[in-house]
């Protein structure tokens, strides 16, 4: 993540690597020059008397220390390469800049400190996926605290870059103490400062992932309560079409028993072989009925259109109609060059099927007119009947029914209930649909 704090982290992190670089060649540097100063001077003797070693050559010093924290550096640079491409461990690499830490500070004879802070801040930067960082950063504290020249020197015999200094001029040791502890306390305030916004952002981090996953808790629970919602409709549109479904196939089935039952009775005591041939038409609709409801539960088409055009259904629901219940229903039919999808088909076909049901359950009717018109713009379904009609018709199920089915396809309906009742549905047409229709049929 770019952040202000993020920028500010890099900023102190690369002021810590120029000026560290500067204070390791500065420092060594000084064992180059002060030497060949007092050798100038004839001031050896001196020199090793107040140092009380022989010191190592002061160019294999420079150059060493030089080359150790160039080293370092580019242990430093190529890390995430060397991590990502050439898989090397996280803790391996630390460890070598632990090594290249120590070997700086004994080349320079403990001379400058601020190279473990150095690495310290380093080791730090790198933390986040480095499981062993509390020992690194444990070795450096320690390191940092037991890095005193006075302690070292009692262990082993080093020399001291201040007693290099004093055989300097006094106005020249003055200002090549005052740099060097300017460096030291520029590199303390760079790493306080780097330990400071790093903390900071670590906050921040830590921050912004609790409102993340609060902002995921939160939104987790609204999918579930969408989820559940989504499925509370869905199963209510699925009670809806199976009780539209069961209404419509053991609505019809019923009524046609009903009255097949009804002529039965009528005809029994008189002709029994008319009984008998109406009992196997009854038979007949039950066994279909069956079949409807099974399919309905199975989201099938009606059994009729299973495997009939539109027409041939109508055709063949009038005929068992006529047989069961004597009704007189006329079609005219003017959709022959119609192809409708499947899905309006069984809309269309269970319209009419649920127009004449009512018609004889409700109406009573003797006669039915079904005119099936096509027009320009749409198609129409005209049904009439002379039933008892309703001055003021009442929506029940079956009426509602209609209304939703037809609204699914665009279309609309009409019921007036003077004179018998008459049902009028307009369905929109689309394009492809009518094989006669010249601007379909136009290249």
């Amino acid at each position: 993540m770019d952040t202000v704090n993020d920028r500010h982290i890099g900023l102190f992190r690369k002021s810590l690597i120029l000026l560290n670089f500067v204070a390791v060649i500065y420092n060594a540097f000084l064992f180059l020059f002060i030497t060949k100063y007092i050798v100038v001077n004839g001031l050896s003797h001196s020199l090793i008397e107040s140092i009380g070693s022989i010191p190592r050559s002061p160019g294999y010093t420079f150059f060493a220390s030089v080359g150790s924290f160039s080293i370092l550096l580019m242990v430093m640079y190529f890390r995430i390469d060397l991590e990502e491409r050439h898989r090397v461990s996280k803790d391996l690499l630390t460890f070598i800049e632990m090594i290249l830490m120590m070997a700086i500070l004994y080349l320079l004879y403990d001379c400058y400190n601020g190279i473990i802070l150095f690495v310290f801040a380093d080791i730090i930067y790198n933390a986040r996926d480095n499981k062993y960082w509390l020992w690194f950063l444990g070795i450096s504290f320690g390191m940092l605290l037991l890095s005193n020249y006075s302690l070292i020197s009692t262990i082993m015999k080093m020399p001291s870059l201040d007693v290099y200094i004093r055989f300097m001029p006094r106005a020249t040791g003055v200002s090549i103490s005052f740099f060097r502890s300017f460096i030291d306390s520029l590199n303390m305030v760079l790493f306080i400062l780097f330990l400071i916004t790093y903390l900071i952002t670590s906050l921040d981090e830590q921050s912004h992932i609790k409102e993340e996953l609060d902002m995921v808790s939160q939104v987790n629970t609204e999918l579930n309560s969408y989820v559940a919602l989504t499925e509370k409709i869905a199963e209510d549109r699925e009670r809806k079409r199976i009780a539209r479904e069961i209404h419509d196939t053991l609505g019809h089935a019923l009524t046609g028993i009903a009255a097949g039952v009804d002529a039965c009775i009528v005809l029994i005591d008189s002709d029994v072989d008319r009984t008998k041939q109406q009992l196997k038409i009854v038979s007949g609709v039950i066994r279909e009925g069956i079949g409807d409801v099974r399919r309905s539960l199975n989201k099938l088409r009606p059994g009729a259109l299973e495997d009939r055009t539109l027409k041939d259904a109508i055709i063949k629901m009038i005929d068992e109609y006529r047989e069961l219940s004597k009704l007189n229903i006329s079609l005219y039919y003017e959709w022959d060059y119609i192809d409708f999808d499947n899905t309006k088909e069984d809309i269309l076909f269970r319209m009419i099927q649920e127009s004449i049901t009512n018609s004889l359950r409700h109406g009573h009717a003797k006669n039915v007119e079904i005119n099936l018109f096509n027009t320009e713009q749409c198609y129409y379904i005209i049904i009439q009947d002379d039933g008892i009609g309703s001055e003021h018709i009442t929506y029940g199920y079956g009426l509602k029914q209609m209304k939703e089915r037809l609204a699914m396809i665009g279309g609309s309906v009409e019921y007036i209930g003077d004179q018998g009742f008459r049902t009028m549905a307009m369905i929109p047409k689309v394009k492809g649909e009518d094989k006669n229709d010249k601007s379909t049929n136009s290249r």
